[in-house]
């Protein structure tokens, strides 16, 4: 039996990676129901997005700071809206439209700052945060100002260095992955 050497092609190993960490994060969220999945896999995604399958180190941090930039403005967005300033009905109904199309447009000019250039990834922080608090009964003073996970902020905030943490891990096995020298051999033995 000759031992032809295999290369783990970066598509097996992203396959296969995204396969097993997805497994294994799912599972254990399970025993955390405090953490949003979703929002974990969002980040995750972003991970990617920011560039974390060509440069790790630099997509982790550039997905924390521009998502929970994007989250921060969110919570500030919704204590905001629970203090509409108008009394009017065209006041009160115009309130949340407006301030949050003026937050937004904050949020995307901020983009010529290069530590925050990519401009979706802190509105993934800040829909993370409206979505979190959009589940029934989270959208109120009373959770949006504690200091615990029924606060959108610190639940989103955790989630997105989840996220990171483990779209880090899954850049690093497909590094380790691809960088393995299989043999023809070993596969046919029940390696990979």
């Amino acid at each position: 039996m000759t031992d032809e050497r295999i290369d783990m092609t970066q598509l097996n190993a992203a396959t296969f990676s995204a396969f097993a960490l997805t497994t294994i994060v799912l599972y254990v969220l399970g025993f955390f129901t405090f953490i949003p999945p979703w929002a974990v896999f969002i980040t995750w995604a972003c991970f990617f997005h920011m560039g974390g399958g060509a440069d790790r180190n630099q997509a982790f941090v550039a997905t924390i700071t521009h998502m929970a930039l994007g989250a921060t403005a969110a919570w500030i967005s919704a204590i905001a809206l629970l203090n509409n300033p108008f009394d009017s009905a065209l006041g009160q109904q115009l309130w949340g439209p407006v301030f949050i199309g003026a937050v937004i447009a904050i949020l995307a000019r901020m983009g010529t700052i290069a530590r925050f250039s990519v401009t979706p990834a802190i509105i993934y922080g800040y829909a993370s945060v409206f979505a979190f608090a959009s589940t029934a009964g989270m959208f109120s003073p009373e959770h949006l100002l504690s200091v615990s996970f029924n606060n959108a902020l610190f639940a989103i905030l955790f989630s997105i260095v989840v996220g990171a943490s483990a779209g880090y891990l899954n850049a690093a096995l497909v590094g380790v992955l691809t960088g393995l020298k299989w043999t023809k051999a070993s596969t046919q033995r029940g390696g990979i």
